[in-house]
């Protein structure tokens, strides 16, 4: 880790002057966060925000800062958080690793030896400081702990270290293992551990061996789990006694050693370990002290702390070495380690010495290895002679190599260049005959346009090939590519002179042909012969797509004005056929569309028939003709009714008109689907065409599956082929529009209720084609619907304002109002003709806006009507609007309600209600007639209950028992019959109209008389308990009376 950024963080977030006295940095990394995809794996070249971890210490509290490096050098803080918020640490990959704090966050390093350092500091920090280590995921912690002692790891920080009085480093060669208890201090549990064990150079050290204490041993022993922590702080001087001792035990060992051959064997052993070991220690230091010679500047600081690192583990080891011996350190080390290697050299001196002098054997030994080395020094003069003679040879055979390489190279790349001149002919050659074949055979059958189109193969794919490097600018290449480019062109063009033939010279075979007879209804008989004549053309129109598009499109342009005028033919035809239907409708008296809204005085006499008193109402003769013609409309409003499928309602001529249109709609729908599937077949613009002519099917004599070419096929989504298809059925079928809108105009002139089929015909091919691939068809039906449904509403508005202005005199506000009359009848005819609607259907909603407003306005006239009668005052012409509601509404209802239309459910009950409101207004005002001051007697009777007891009533002046007497009097049966005869016969004038209603009206008038006899007989003894009267006539007369005027 770069000392210039720790000095740098320092001196910006953690010295005396930037507020941060008091905290110290522990260790510090470079990760960057918010990296993009793929470039955590890339090292030096991540992409990206560049941060700084750092790690600190403030007496025993640590922290983890996030900072960022300003553009003048110094550093901010952009988080914190304390270490107890470190709950997980993971190694994603190599570079990147993840710590969960208050969140989990994602960094990414680039060299991973900074990443295991600083992850082994956070672990290692988080037990010494807090007694846990966080949750470890993709780690080992043991392994993890090792980095510590990395050469780029800064010391440790002791748990007790103080800020002000330094920090306690420990030695990076030794990590503790927190697997287990406090290691033990003896000995046998401190072991080095070997350099291959870390990333860092660190010398070897010897170790105490776990024998006897006192012998050394420089073979470092396994890894080990305890790291031993020493202080900078000088060791404690040992006593002198102690000190003497050890000095007089070597000399004391090698008195008896003398006496023993085999201690003297082992004591020489122990020597030579010994001086191996200071041997490695001073070739440690001195290599040590080269490298701190041979730094540079910048790194001065860094060789200092390695240097001090050393040291310190110099002095470890010689306090393990004591600590086996049980010595206590001295004050001063240095002079103990001084003192101990005087003590080494002067012992090993004394064991040389000591065997030299005890064995003869000695002299012998050297005098043989002088000879040896003679004999050696011989051998030596003779390798320098053979070696150079050898290098000699070396140097000619070298040369003699190098030219047979070149000559190796040489030969190989001439047959390269061969093998590679080879493949460009055989790649770019085409045989003459296939070139022939391209200007000269017949395009009539199928196996001449195969053979073609395999001779057309071979010339696009040796326009379409790539050579490798620069070998297209070859002469011979160019030539050869110029010729075959002029064999495309002259070949695509006579594909396009001979399908421009072939496209002409089938229109015209085809409008000379006379087509099949029309039967009665439109009938689109298919251009199979233009079908199966063109479609082997497949493969030519792939050819001109991809190698000249300029006639590709025109040979597109040029097939749609040429089979323009065939289509336009058939289409007129179709439409006449059609157009006859409506010239029948046309041609019908306007008495026969009874569903029509008008005046009284503009409809016919059977018209307005409508009841079983027929020959009462004046309409102008009373032939049988007329009653014929009137049981006829009655039948037919009332089976209307029973069945949506009765012949009253929708004449043949209307349902053949109907049916006529449907099948034109359908025929010309499924005409246009033929010829876009078709032409999008032979111009291969179909979704699963292929796109090369290199991909293209096999040549069909005829179109193989006729079936496929009505079938509806997905939507186009590329947009410019989808237009395009577009545009060519705009051309061929130009006349389309021109010849379908005059017909529906002449045909809603002819009735304009055949609006409904049409939309209906119309919606159901929008449907149809709805997410096709059929633009042109649903563009076409959609923009006629809209004019068929503004026609549709123009009729409607026509209606409503023959409603709204049709004026009822006073003499004629009784019975049942036009607009009432025929509404049934428009609701049956509008219902028959749009059998199988769907209710979600355009259609539909059409269809019951116009009812509603319909309604709306017939409600509105009656109101209208109604009102005007109650202006003036009159009971007459109150009871006269009490008797048009109770008309108009009970035939709504009774008309409406089999229908079960759930748009008509609203106002049917709306009906029903005025009817009985109305019903119980006209019955209280007819009853007073008969029972008049009767009824009056007893109402105030019943208001003087009000504020009166029934006791007191007896006593009133005006309704006391002699009153009483008198009123019943006034009233005996004889006078009642009389009355009711009355009543009768002018109930039978005001409903004689409307069939069935005057008996419902009789039957009302009797429930309410029996209530009205039931309320009088109820005040009588309640307040005259003890006068001893009652009416002269019972229910029991009553209802013999009413029944007698029934069956009169």
């Amino acid at each position: 880790m770069s000392e210039d950024i720790r000095s740098a963080i320092v001196s910006s977030l953690f010295s005396p002057d930037s507020s941060g006295a008091g905290e110290k940095l522990l260790i510090h990394v470079k990760v960057f966060e918010d990296l993009k995809q793929g470039d955590a794996n890339k090292g030096a070249g991540i992409m990206g925000k560049p941060r700084y971890l750092c790690l600190t210490q403030k007496r025993n509290k640590c922290r983890l800062y996030k900072t960022k490096r300003n553009q003048n050098g110094t550093f901010s803080v952009g988080k914190s958080w304390s270490l107890e918020d470190v709950k997980q640490v993971e190694v994603i990959d190599e570079n990147q690793f993840s710590m969960t704090l208050n969140k989990r966050y994602l960094w990414s390093v680039e060299k991973p030896p900074d990443k295991m350092v600083f992850l082994a500091y956070v672990v290692d920090t988080c037990r010494r400081f807090l007694k846990r280590v966080p949750k470890l995921v993709n780690i080992d912690e043991n392994h993890l702990l090792r980095f510590l002692a990395h050469r780029s790891a800064p010391p440790l920080m002791s748990p007790s270290s103080s800020p002000s009085g330094g920090q306690q480093t420990a030695s990076p060669t030794n990590i503790i293992s927190y697997g287990g208890d406090s290691p033990s201090k003896s000995p046998n549990n401190i072991q080095a551990i070997p350099p291959s064990s870390y990333n860092a150079a660190v010398p070897t050290s010897p170790s105490v061996s776990s024998g006897t204490p006192g012998k050394l041993s420089s073979t470092p022993t396994h890894p080990i789990s305890t790291q031993r922590t020493f202080r900078n702080s000088p060791a404690s001087p040992r006593s002198p006694s102690s000190t003497a001792d050890r000095d007089d035990s070597p000399r004391t060992t090698n008195q008896s050693s003398s006496a023993q051959d085999q201690k003297e064997k082992n004591s020489y052993e122990r020597k030579e370990r010994e001086k191996a070991g200071e041997q490695r220690w001073e070739r440690d230091a001195k290599a040590l002290e080269s490298r701190n010679e041979q730094g540079k500047f910048k790194q001065k600081e860094e060789l200092e702390v390695e240097k001090k690192m050393s040291e310190q583990t110099t002095l470890m080891n010689v306090e393990e070495i004591l600590t086996g011996f049980n010595w206590k350190t001295s004050g001063n080390a240095a002079v103990l380690e001084k003192r101990l290697l005087g003590e080494l050299h002067a012992l090993e001196a004394a064991n040389v010495h000591s065997i030299i002098q005890s064995d003869e054997r000695v002299h012998s030994v050297v005098d043989r290895i002088d000879k040896a080395l003679d004999e050696l020094n011989n051998m030596e003069r003779w390798l320098s002679l053979y070696a150079a003679e050898l290098n000699s040879m070396g140097d000619d055979i070298h040369e003699i190599e190098t030219q047979n390489r070149g000559l190796q190279i040489l030969t190989v790349n001439q047959n390269n260049l061969i093998d590679e001149m080879d493949q460009i002919l055989n790649a770019i050659s085409i045989p003459r005959e296939s070139l022939d074949n391209l200007k000269y055979d017949p395009m009539e059958t199928t196996e001449d346009i195969t053979e073609i189109q395999n001779s057309a193969e071979l010339l696009q794919r040796a326009l379409k090939i790539k050579l490798e490097g620069n070998l297209h600018e070859l002469s011979a290449v160019q030539e050869m590519i110029g010729t075959y480019n002029t064999y495309n062109t002259e070949f695509s063009a006579r594909i396009f002179d001979h399908l421009k033939s072939a496209f002409e010279t089938q229109a015209r075979e085809l409008m000379e042909n006379k087509p099949p007879n029309q039967n009665k209804l439109a009938l689109a008989h298919p251009h199979e012969q233009v079908e199966d004549a063109l479609i082997r053309y497949q493969g030519f129109s792939l050819w001109e797509k991809e190698m000249e598009p300029r006639m590709y499109n025109e040979l597109q342009r040029h097939y749609a004005s040429t089979m323009a005028p065939t289509y336009e033919r058939d289409i007129y035809d179709m439409v006449d056929i059609t157009r006859s239907y409506y010239t029948t409708l046309r041609n019908r008296p306007l008495d026969d569309m009874d569903y029509h809204f008008r005046s009284d005085e503009s409809r016919s006499a059977r018209a307005l028939a409508y009841g079983a008193k027929l020959g009462n109402v004046a309409t102008g003769g009373g032939g049988g003709g007329t009653n014929v013609e009137t049981a006829r409309h009655k039948n037919t409003v009332r089976g209307s009714f029973d069945s949506q499928h009765s012949s009253g309602s929708m004449d043949d001529d209307e349902k053949a008109a109907a049916d006529a249109f449907s099948q034109l709609m359908n025929q010309c729908a499924m005409h246009v689907c033929r010829e876009q599937n078709f032409v999008c077949d032979l111009f291969e613009q179909s979704p699963f065409a292929p796109k090369s002519f290199l991909d293209r099917g096999p040549v069909y004599a005829s179109v193989p599956d006729k079936s496929r070419l009505y079938s509806r096929r997905e939507k186009i989504r590329d947009v410019k082929i989808s237009k395009k298809v577009k545009n060519w059925m705009e051309t061929i079928f130009e006349s389309f529009e021109p010849a379908v809108v005059p017909l529906v105009e002449f045909g809603l002139k002819s009735d304009p209720l055949q609006a409904i089929s049409m939309m209906a015909s119309v919606e159901f091919q929008l449907e149809k084609w709805k997410e096709s691939d059929q633009e042109f068809n649903f563009a076409f039906f959609d923009s006629l619907m809209l004019r068929i449904r503004r026609s549709f509403k123009q009729f409607v508005f026509d209606q409503i304002k023959t409603i709204d202005d049709a004026k009822v005199s006073s003499k004629k506000r009784r019975g049942i109002l036009p607009s009432f009359r025929t509404f049934p009848l428009f609701v049956n005819r509008i219902e028959m003709a749009s059998i199988g609607v769907e209710s979600d259907f355009q259609t539909r909603l059409t269809i019951n806006d116009a009812y509603d407003k319909v309604i709306k306005s017939m409600m509105s006239s009656l109101d209208t009507n109604a009102r005007d009668s109650d202006e003036t005052g009159d009971d007459k012409e109150q009871l006269n609007s009490n008797i048009m509601y109770i008309e108009n509404m009970h035939h709504f209802y009774h008309a409406l309600r089999s229908n079960r239309l759930p748009i008509l459910e609203k106002w049917v009950k709306e009906a029903k209600a005025k009817y009985e409101a109305s019903l119980d207004a006209y019955i209280r005002v007819v009853i007073r007639r008969p029972l008049g001051k009767l009824l009056e007697f007893f109402d105030g009777v019943e208001i003087l209950l009000r504020t009166t007891t029934p006791e007191e009533v007896a006593f009133h002046v005006n309704y006391n028992k002699t009153q009483l007497r008198k009123v019943i009097a006034m009233y005996p049966p004889k006078d009642i019959r009389k009355s009711l005869e009355q009543l009768y016969k002018r109930v039978d004038k005001h409903f004689s109209e409307e069939e069935g209603l005057l008996q419902v009206i009789w039957r009302g008038t009797q429930e309410e008389l029996i209530r009205q006899h039931e309320r009088m007989e109820r005040l009588i003894s309640k307040c005259y308990p003890n006068a001893g009267l009652h009416l002269e006539f019972s229910i029991p007369d009553l209802l013999a009376m009413m029944g007698d005027q029934q069956t009169r």
